[in-house]
């Protein structure tokens, strides 16, 4: 689900959706337009929703650039990106579906960049930790306790699809399949965790940082690269962009120090 709006966060029913943005930076009155024609849209994987705004704020703080950004699952970005969406950079949550929006033109291939390795995790509450007296690991949700676990759509999130492909590695996603609810992105899956819809599900350890931070209590493991590789999250810049020279800007930001350094710092390899 891809929201665009100045809240925070929007929940409806089981769905979580986090609206786009707007950074400070924007006046209001006469110039708002020519503010507007200044802002950099960015369309990011749900997996960034911890850091990004951090990075952002930081970004606008140095350039003057004000910067709305539009989350959702890869897929969903990839496929608004490829119906003419107003963006003008993409941070996605795999390499492969930026390498091919280049090869098809959608996005500038002499952008694309590896801005970060993600990494997969598995999340447990502590009920469900204290019911079974185990530490966190796939096979425990094999237990009859855990009824189900949440898990981002293959098809749509790069993490989704990692966490399938990491039990049927196992041998275990035959006999977990009918347990498996899923979100349409790394938000939804952490939404359901907050909430104690599942007790378990698999997330970026940056989503699962950010968990931890919050009112679940619960305990995560690392799966990659053990069980699932690193995750390679390409960005690049959208081609019918009009704001090139603040899309490259920040792309050049994500690649400094500074910002690799905090990305490494909360959830990334």
């Amino acid at each position: 689900m891809r929201v665009h709006s100045n809240s925070a966060v929007s929940v409806c029913g089981v769905a979580l959706a986090v609206g786009a943005l707007l950074l400070p930076g924007l006046p209001s009155g006469p110039g708002m337009a020519l503010a507007r024609d200044r802002t950099l849209h960015v369309a990011a994987a749900a997996d960034l929703m911890p850091v990004l705004p951090h990075l952002a704020k930081a970004f606008t703080k140095r350039s003057g650039t004000p910067v709305r950004i539009s989350w959702g699952a890869t897929g969903e970005e990839a496929l608004a990106i490829r119906h003419h969406a107003p963006y003008d950079l993409f941070l996605a949550a795999d390499a492969a579906t930026p390498e091919r929006l280049g090869r098809e033109g959608f996005l500038q291939k002499s952008s694309l960049k590896t801005y970060a390795k993600g990494i997969l995790v598995l999340w447990v509450s502590k009920k469900a930790l204290s019911a079974t007296k185990a530490l966190p690991d796939t096979a425990l949700l094999l237990q009859p306790g855990i009824r189900k676990f949440g898990l981002a759509n293959p098809r749509l999130a790069p993490y989704g699809h990692a966490a399938l492909s990491c039990l049927r590695k196992k041998g275990l996603w035959t006999k977990l399949r009918k347990k498996a609810v899923y979100g349409n992105s790394l938000a939804q899956v952490a939404w359901y965790l907050r909430t104690g819809t599942a007790p378990a599900g698999f997330l970026s350890e940056s989503q699962a940082m950010g968990l931890a931070k919050g009112s679940a209590k619960g305990d995560f493991v690392a799966l990659s690269p053990a069980c699932a590789p690193y995750l390679a999250q390409e960005m690049g810049i959208v081609r019918r962009s009009k704001n090139v020279g603040a899309a490259r800007s920040f792309e050049d930001y994500l690649m400094s120090a500074e910002a690799q350094e905090y990305l490494k710092e909360h959830g990334y390899h």
